[in-house]
């Protein structure tokens, strides 16, 4: 009895001791986390060094790959961790936390993730969970024939049906573009079929018109993902909804809302199958109603054509301008800081070339090129360093040689450590900063110009460019310029000297006055090139300016806001205001204020005028 008495005793602090490294393993243990418990049954490999699971969750590390346990001999090797509700992970088996040999591969099976489709895949839910057991490199229990029945029905009308029939492929069959014909029993123009498929999985699929992947359709909207779409089955039979072939709807009705293009590698992909956490999803969400977001994200991509796996080269490019975009967002260029993909001069005439050919499309996008975001590894070969000394520069380069917004994802990033697990790649709150970054600037109003009198002053100001019908003007670097031709302009402003953002005017048809030779063109938007060094040294920003209806405030979070007319009575105040802050002015007359922000001991004070 004293023995079986010390042995569960020994067997609790095992446990605890165990409870403990799985809190280490996965991080900060929170409110929203849950452990999940994952089980695999090893009865046809059984390892001699024991089994681990390699993971995002774990950065793909070699020294923190997790051992499983086989705790009563029955070949089946179990480990529970603590994961965040919601996130979405790829992760495998292995035989090894030394090397990459002693990987299971999931490839050609239906529940294969990953960019070599190897990995498996979860989303993690928001209740403590024990996982399915799964056979070794392979998606069921070993021996199991559990199926559930998934119906698809397709409307055909209008369309001239392939002498090969209708087919259906996905990743339920491996993408065989001959296995599933669809019928169309009654002559309605309506085919369907339905099919087994391995229940508790994700499945990618596509239509083909056709018996090859060549004749597959091409579909855009919220039914798919990457030009695929999606359907998550249960153990209950389900029936697809009723859509038109190339169509996220039964009518086949265009996409109506305004259409962003997000162009990117795996920080846009969404790093490891977490697509329903990728930033450009969550930006379609913070966006709301009117806009349409397209994830064109692939991992390990480059903007320059001669890198080692060039986006211009995927499926994704021609999907760009079968879309047909309202907006492109370019996020590239953390591959190419990779010492071997690096090269300064094919890197900007790739990326001039990329604005040239989107802007030529048939909706003459508004193109924002997004820096890259913060590296904290040199994981993947990637160096912060280029980035920010090499490329961010180019990228300003570009920006103002040719008239481009630019958004600062580089500092939105900045001391967020946490965010990005592996030093690369976001998790799902890293990737919900780069959108609200997108959907800021995207939202933001754009410099307004205005005809004033022509100007004396001479002093320069780089954060200026301005141009005439497309042309950058040189050496116009003012806020406001002298000009004595009709025509186009467009002004681009980088609002400090601290940071990456760069914004881009509409185009100014100016007719000069009658009896005026010379006018006075200028911008609400005021740049600072010398940064005030109070309130903590911050980059604080107050514009527009003139403004009409509201101002913006930023980088002076937590001061308090207070205005003055210039009499000195006080007309607004507000408190505690956040790091973005907007304030509405319906009530101010036109004239000029003066914007007060204190913190503490320390305050800073700037002038504005309202004209409405």
């Amino acid at each position: 009895m004293r023995e079986k008495s010390v042995s569960r005793r020994s067997m609790k602090r095992a446990f605890m001791i165990l409870f403990v490294l799985f809190m280490t393993f996965s991080g900060i243990v929170s409110a929203s986390n849950v452990m999940v418990t994952f089980r695999v049954n090893m009865k046809t490999s059984y390892p001699a060094n024991g089994v681990y699971i390699g993971s995002d969750w774990a950065g793909w590390s070699f020294e923190k790959f997790q051992k499983m346990l086989d705790t009563n001999n029955d070949s089946i090797f179990e480990l529970t961790v603590y994961l965040p509700a919601g996130y979405s992970y790829n992760y495998r088996y292995t035989k090894s936390n030394l090397n990459w040999g002693n990987f299971e591969s999931l490839a050609g099976t239906p529940c294969g993730f990953g960019p070599s489709h190897e990995d498996r895949n979860i989303l993690v839910p928001d209740v403590n969970t024990v996982l399915d057991v799964v056979c070794w490199d392979d998606c069921l229990d070993c021996g199991s024939t559990l199926r559930a029945d998934l119906s698809f029905s397709v409307d055909m009308s209008g369309l001239t049906v392939s002498a090969d029939g209708v087919h259906v492929a996905g990743t339920f069959d491996n993408w065989n573009a001959k296995t599933h014909e669809l019928t169309d029993p009654d002559n309605d123009h309506i085919y369907q079929i339905t099919m087994p498929v391995i229940p508790n999985l994700s499945y990618e699929y596509k239509f083909l018109n056709g018996n090859t992947l060549s004749t597959a359709e091409e579909v855009f909207g919220t039914c798919e993902f990457r030009g695929k779409r999606r359907v998550a089955m249960h153990t209950e039979p389900i029936n697809m909804p009723l859509v038109k072939f190339g169509s996220c709807n039964e009518t086949g009705a265009p996409i109506s809302d305004i259409k962003i293009a997000c162009i990117g590698n795996s920080i846009t992909e969404g790093g490891a199958g977490n697509y329903v956490n990728s930033w450009p999803i969550q930006l379609r969400d913070l966006l709301g109603e009117g806009y349409y977001t397209e994830n064109l994200g692939v991992s390990g991509t480059t903007m320059s054509k001669y890198g080692d796996s060039p986006w211009w080269n995927q499926p994704q490019y021609d999907y760009t301008f079968n879309l047909n975009p309202d907006v492109v967002v370019i996020k590239l260029g953390t591959n190419d800081s990779k010492s071997g993909n690096w090269k300064p001069a094919k890197f900007l005439s790739s990326y001039v070339d990329m604005i040239n050919e989107f802007r030529a499309m048939p909706s003459h996008p508004t193109i924002y090129m997004v820096t890259p975001a913060k590296a904290y590894s040199a994981a993947y070969d990637i160096s912060d360093n280029t980035i920010v000394m090499q490329i961010i520069p180019i990228m300003h380069q570009i920006a103002f040689d040719h008239g481009v917004h630019v958004i600062d994802v580089y500092n939105a990033t900045s001391n967020m450590q946490a965010l990005f697990p592996d030093g690369i790649h976001p998790n799902a709150d890293g990737a919900k900063v780069i959108a609200q970054k997108v959907k800021d600037n995207i939202l933001r109003a754009k410099p307004l110009i205005s005809i004033v009198e022509p100007t004396t002053d001479t002093a320069s100001n780089i954060l200026y460019h301005w141009y005439f019908n497309d042309n950058l003007i040189p050496g116009e670097n003012r806020r406001t310029i002298n000009v004595s031709q009709e025509g186009l302009y467009k002004v681009s402003v980088r609002l400090s000297n601290l940071s990456n953002d760069i914004f881009m005017s509409d185009a100014f048809n100016l007719v000069i006055p009658q009896g005026s030779t010379t006018v006075g063109l200028t911008t609400d938007y005021e740049a600072v090139l010398k940064v005030d060094k109070t309130l903590g040294s911050r980059n604080i920003l107050i514009y527009p300016n003139p403004a009409s209806s509201s101002i913006r405030i930023e980088n002076a979070a937590d001061s308090d806001v207070t205005i003055f007319n210039e009499l000195g009575s006080v007309v607004m105040t507000q408190e505690n205001i956040d790091s973005y802050q907007t304030i509405d002015i319906p009530d101010l007359k036109n004239g000029v204020y003066f914007v007060r922000l204190s913190q503490d001991k320390s305050s800073v004070t700037q002038r504005i005028v309202v004209a409405k």
